[in-house]
């Protein structure tokens, strides 16, 4: 009967140690998604501000509550909202060749002349 007790305690302990070891895989690879989440979101902002200074040079002469006042005022502007149809288009040919292209294949300078391209 002690032989039992002795058996059941190891088999006890045994499972903790396998259900310590499991919460731990849990919580790293929890880590490693909000890692490649937060690496993501930082590219993307990496990429966006590059756009802005490739399309506003000076945008470092302003703080930014006087470029998000200057960005708010050029979309509500007259040439990005008459050709909102166009880029419409333009947003979904771009995201149905994204679709089509692997990323490595995808080319960024013909999206990008695509979107500037000329109002239909």
């Amino acid at each position: 009967m002690i032989e039992s007790k002795n058996d059941t305690s190891k088999n006890l302990e045994k499972a903790l140690q396998v259900l310590q070891q499991a919460k731990q895989r849990v919580a790293n690879e929890k880590k490693k998604q909000n890692e490649k989440k937060r690496k993501a979101e930082n590219h993307h902002k990496y990429i966006m501000g590059g756009i802005v200074v490739k399309y506003l040079p000076d945008c470092y002469r302003y703080d930014e509550g006087e470029l998000n006042r200057i960005l708010s005022v050029a979309l509500q502007t007259r040439e990005c909202n008459v050709t909102q149809a166009s880029q419409c288009r333009y947003i979904s040919k771009i995201k149905a060749e994204s679709r089509e292209t692997t990323p490595s294949q995808s080319n960024p300078t013909n999206a990008e002349n695509e979107s500037e391209g000329g109002t239909e």
